[in-house]
């Protein structure tokens, strides 16, 4: 059974890839490597260079290979950057999928899986936050993955492609071997960019310390990229057969703050972290922690390397790797 995997040689891509190959799947990664890496690719997937943007070439790939189902893990994900420029946001994202989708009816592929955003929630008006939760998103980037969300429910009327929309807390860490983690090319996730800092010697941002939790800083429910992972795992093996479309949220229902981000990464690379205090970013909620209990009680998903020492000491190996910090 062959998976198209777009934006497979990204950060969560490249490990879901893989994944999927030693489950014993085939795999077409579909990406134009704008922040994306080839050398990421698993050698046994077929890897296709393309924009979601190009619809004949999505068009052409969909036909040239018998897919089954696509894992679709393109897209731009920074939150800042949709705010400065909406419309390359709304159009990389909207549009892009929306091609994919064309060619899906096409080719007559019919499911689906959408790496969707907690950022669809916007500011938490209950924690942890449910799926029923009312959707209001407060970026650009939230936005246009709400969008998408809707854009699938009509296919699935229109045209029976099901989809199951998974909505990501906060994806961290790296393969559990340390040869795959995250390598974006403008870096904004804490625990990359605190690691950085303890191999560069640098100083380290922290955002806010006057938030109304217990140690005054952001708390967020981190997931293990392996776990978010095996989730699509099991949603590809449970939906292919039972032919639904859903939404779940992927967390672990356990938030960690800022500082005890920090001082796992301290505690882990042996190192003294220079911390610069600054003020609040616009619109940081003080917490977003998930209920992931309905993925469990579904499909019987539970995290397993989620706690926060295993997060970071994967991404600590992984990014003591020469050149992947430098």
């Amino acid at each position: 059974m062959k998976i198209l995997v777009t934006g497979g040689a990204g950060y969560i891509g490249s490990i879901m890839t893989r994944q999927l190959l030693d489950a014993g799947y085939g795999a077409i990664v579909y990406d134009n490597l704008t922040n994306g890496y080839q050398d990421t690719v698993d050698k046994r997937a077929t890897f296709v260079k393309g924009d979601l943007l190009d619809k004949e070439l999505v068009a052409s790939t969909l036909g040239s290979h018998t897919i089954q189902a696509v894992l679709h893990f393109g897209g731009l994900i920074s939150v800042g950057e949709s705010m400065r420029d909406p419309g390359k946001y709304f159009t990389n994202n909207v549009s892009g999928t929306v091609n994919l989708l064309e060619a899906m009816v096409n080719q007559n592929a019919k499911f689906i899986i959408f790496s969707s955003t907690a950022g669809v929630y916007g500011n938490p008006q209950s924690i942890p936050i449910k799926e029923n939760h009312p959707a209001n998103p407060t970026s650009v980037y939230g936005e246009s993955k709400l969008m998408i969300e809707k854009i699938l429910s009509w296919y699935d009327q229109i045209h029976e492609i099901k989809s199951v929309s998974l909505r990501y807390f906060n994806a961290a860490g790296a393969s559990l071997d340390g040869v795959l983690g995250e390598r974006h090319k403008e870096e904004t996730h804490i625990i990359p960019l605190a690691i950085q800092s303890v191999l560069s010697k640098s100083s380290f941002s922290l955002y806010g310390t006057d938030y109304d939790t217990p140690d005054g800083t952001c708390i967020r429910d981190y997931i293990h990229v392996e776990d978010l992972c095996h989730a699509h795992l099991m949603v590809l093996e449970q939906s292919l057969s039972h032919k639904i479309s859903a939404v779940y949220n992927i967390g672990t229902g356990r938030g960690y703050s800022n500082k005890e981000i920090l001082d796992t990464v301290e505690q882990i690379s042996g190192k003294k972290l220079t911390v610069r205090t600054e003020s609040r970013r616009p619109g940081d909620p003080s917490q977003l922690i998930a209920d992931p209990s309905k993925i469990t009680n579904e499909l019987g998903w539970t995290p397993k390397h989620s706690d926060l020492p295993t997060i970071i000491q994967s991404a600590w190996d992984f990014h003591r790797k020469p050149g992947i910090s430098s």
